[in-house]
């Protein structure tokens, strides 16, 4: 199974629909200056200027991305190019899930669901049940099989299904807070994030959920786990949490930076990257110890990373911004004569 949150296995994902159609919802940008440093980073035409969030390859080949205006783009050159696929909707599509190369779904604005049973040849309207009188949006989706999948939105609400969408379960979550990030570790080991510092869990599959004490009230707004026990989240002002004990004990880990992290990705245990405002890209080896910044050459607000390798992976963000790297990010080594 793969899985990002405008994110995510991961993203997700954001402050639920992209922070940057929902300004007041995000805490202000730092007005910094474009960073002219030399960047392991480099800039890759995504052929669109919708904003993208939703980022998630398969294998080092074959991969999506989605965005505003109903955007999926495809590539199966490992990012050498990307195709538009046929959506049928207009609408921002922030979370991508599939469970094999086959099966795939994207959730987004106005409790919109699109599935594929042929790897995004055709995407096709999924019908999700109505809550209330407006259409709830939708910010994440994560499924680990053909069948067993979530979807989650606004007002705490999560979908579930064990019968890949044909049928869904409604749960309402309290506090009816906009949920941000779904992650599950393996089939029984599972966690949200939302907004002021909601974290929840589930043991067995999302039969019931439990609320975590994370010790901060800050907004989250992507969750990322190596496994049952090792994960972290990341949110507002910086913030990053880290557990290693499937989060009953949340900690904070320094991120040295006061920009909205909106987007999470571990290539193992010690691996990590997390990106947001003002072109934020931050790294760690070492299980986010220590986090260091990037030069990403771009001051636009980024969402969402994915890594197919330690070296090998891309970055998307507002107004088509699309970032790849081969060498993990690291800057050129400067020369002197």
């Amino acid at each position: 199974m793969r899985t990002a949150r405008f994110g995510e296995r991961t993203r997700f994902f954001f402050l639920p629909i992209f922070i940057l159609l929902i300004g007041s919802c995000s805490p202000p940008i730092p007005k910094t200056p474009k960073d002219t440093s030399p960047s392991g980073w480099v800039s890759q035409k995504s052929g669109v200027e919708s904003s993208l969030g939703g980022l998630l390859f398969l294998d080092a080949d074959n991969g999506w991305i989605t965005g505003n205006r109903g955007v999926i783009l495809y590539t199966q050159d490992a990012g050498t190019t990307w195709q538009p696929q046929v959506t049928g909707t207009r609408e921002l599509l922030v979370s991508i899930s599939f469970s094999d190369k086959d099966h795939g779904w994207v959730v987004g604005d106005k409790t919109t669901v699109l599935h594929t049973s042929d790897g995004g040849t055709r995407w096709q309207p999924m019908e999700v049940p109505t809550v209330g009188r407006r259409k709830p949006d939708l910010t994440g989706v994560f499924f680990n099989s053909s069948e067993r999948g979530w979807v989650i939105g606004s007002n705490g609400l999560i979908f579930s299904t064990t019968d890949g969408g044909a049928a869904w379960t409604v749960t309402h979550m309290k506090p009816a807070i906009t949920l941000t990030s779904i992650f599950f570790a393996d089939a029984k080991h599972g966690w949200i994030s939302g907004d002021a510092g909601n974290i929840f869990y589930t043991d067995d599959g999302g039969t019931y959920w439990t609320s975590q004490t994370t010790g901060t009230d800050k907004d989250l707004h992507r969750l990322y786990f190596i496994d049952a026990q090792t994960g972290w989240a990341v949110g507002a002002f910086g913030t990053i949490l880290h557990t290693e004990d499937g989060g009953k004990q949340w900690l904070i880990q320094k991120s040295g930076t006061p920009a909205f992290l909106a987007g999470l990705f571990f290539v193992d245990r010690q691996i990590g990257f997390a990106v947001g405002a003002s072109g934020t890209i931050l790294h760690t080896t070492n299980g986010g110890t220590t986090w260091s910044q990037q030069p990403s050459g771009t001051l636009q607000f980024l969402i969402s990373p994915f890594f197919t390798t330690p070296e090998v992976g891309w970055i998307v963000g507002i107004g088509g911004t699309l970032l790849h790297t081969t060498v993990g990010g690291k800057p050129p080594t400067s020369t002197t004569s």
